[in-house]
């Protein structure tokens, strides 16, 4: 899968959806979702070659308030394409909102 795939699948959720971040003050109403490459990428290699890119994925789901149903939906998403995940929560004090992490590896 590829960072162009995946973003099409986050956009399905249908709230905005950046790679890295968004321009300063350009950040949209809650709820909204960064998907960032990690710097950590590998390769798996075989027989002298690369075999296959590992592209570690982290994908942050902010809202203003704890959403279940919709990260039941990210969850879902994830699910159905067969895309292992771990998952983190926080809430920013500063921000007020909360914060879903997804590690993903495609």
């Amino acid at each position: 899968m590829t960072l162009k795939e995946l973003r099409e699948l986050l956009e399905t959720l249908d709230i905005p959806v950046k790679y890295r971040a968004f321009k300063v003050g350009e950040a949209p109403n809650l709820p909204y979702i960064i998907f960032y490459k990690e710097d950590n990428q590998g390769t798996l290699k075989a027989d002298n070659q690369n075999y296959a890119k590992v592209n570690n994925i982290t994908i942050e789901l902010y809202s203003d308030e704890k959403d279940i149903e919709l990260e039941e939906q990210l969850e879902s998403i994830l699910d159905t394409n067969k895309i292992g995940y771990d998952t983190y929560e926080s809430y920013l004090d500063t921000e007020s909102m909360y914060e879903v992490a997804y590690e993903i590896t495609i």
